[in-house]
C-alpha cells in the first residue's frame, strides 16, 4: 500500500507508505517457494518483493499504467480539469489524454 492507493489517486510511482512496509514482512513465510520470480520495476513493488526477500528479475512487462500527468490525482479532481478528456478515456481503450 502507498498513498496514492489508501487515498484512491492515479498511481504516482512513489514507495510503500508505512503500512505497507510494515505488513510485507509479515507475509513472507506464507510463500511457496518459487523457482523463478520477476517483479515490477516499480517502486512500490520492487519494495514489497524485498521485504519479501525476493530477489527477482525486474520485467518492464509488468510495469503499472502509466497515468501521465495524473499521477496523484483523483479521478474527481481530473474530472473538474479535463471533463472531456476522462470521458474518452473512461469510454476508448485506446485512448491516452493523459500523456501516459
Amino acid at each position: 500500500m502507498n498513498r496514492s492507493l489508501r487515498q484512491a489517486r492515479f498511481d504516482d510511482g512513489g514507495a510503500l507508505d508505512e503500512a505497507g512496509r510494515d505488513r510485507a514482512p509479515a507475509a513472507a513465510g506464507s510463500l511457496p517457494p518459487a523457482a523463478r520470480v520477476v517483479v515490477s520495476p516499480g517502486v512500490r513493488c520492487r519494495e514489497t518483493a524485498g521485504a519479501l526477500g525476493l530477489q527477482g528479475a525486474e520485467a518492464a512487462e509488468l510495469a503499472g499504467l502509466d497515468v501521465g500527468r495524473r499521477g496523484g490525482r483523483t479521478l474527481d479532481e481530473v474530472a473538474v480539469a479535463e471533463p472531456e478528456a476522462v470521458g474518452r478515456w473512461l469510454t476508448d481503450p485506446s485512448c491516452a489524454p493523459h500523456g501516459g
